[in-house]
């Protein structure tokens, strides 16, 4: 299959209710990794138009990219060369996650969206703000009954069944690509045959207007 099936066959599973896991990570990967890219590209256009020093954090003076990215600006942020070379260095990265995290994942059928979310954005997650632990401290007894479930699933967690189970979901939604891959395949030959079959009447009609 091709990257226009492969896309179709990931919209799909993302859309459907098996791994809602899975849809929840891609949501908040396409959320967090849209506001970097706001703010690479505002940070941009200021540079351009303003001049001055590329800046790296966002509206509340925080730092929004990657620490590396943002060491490398700042060996000179007045300077072409190094908001350049720390943008190709971040490109590099999420290059490097696209191998070595989504496709490693894919390839084992792991939860790709759920540990790519994990790897890119789990450190910038776990600097929660002080009210995050006053909201624990208020519902600790609903989050301690939480990690206890966690650890109940966890020592009867059988990683071959899951392993099992992840497969035949994958293997379905290759099937149901195939299937949605043979209708249309179906219905282009049908809409061909009767655009065909048009044009012979137009021109058995035109061949017996010539006839009169």
């Amino acid at each position: 299959m091709g990257f226009k099936d492969d896309l179709d066959r990931e919209k799909h599973s993302l859309l459907s209710s098996k791994r809602p896991y899975e849809t929840a990570a891609f949501i908040i990967f396409s959320l967090l990794f849209l506001q970097q890219l706001f703010y690479l590209v505002r940070s941009l256009f200021d540079f351009i138009k303003n001049g001055g020093n590329f800046s790296v954090t966002n509206i509340t003076s925080v730092g929004n990219l990657q620490a590396f990215f943002n060491r490398t600006v700042f060996v000179d942020s007045s300077k072409w060369i190094w908001v350049i070379f720390a943008i190709a260095l971040l490109v590099l990265y999420y290059f490097l996650i696209y191998v070595f995290v989504w496709r490693y994942c894919k390839k084992r059928n792991l939860a790709k969206w759920t540990w790519t979310t994990l790897v890119v954005f789990g450190p910038f997650m776990l600097f929660m703000p002080a009210y995050m632990f006053y909201i624990m401290y208020i519902f600790r007894e609903y989050l301690f009954r939480f990690i206890k479930t966690i650890v109940e699933e966890y020592k009867a967690f059988n990683p071959e069944e899951m392993a099992l189970q992840e497969a035949k979901i994958l293997e379905q939604e290759k099937n149901d690509a195939k299937d949605r891959a043979k209708d249309k395949e179906q219905r282009d030959l049908e809409k061909a045959e009767a655009t065909r079959k048009r044009q012979e009447e137009k021109d058995a009609k035109k061949a017996e207007t010539k006839e009169k």
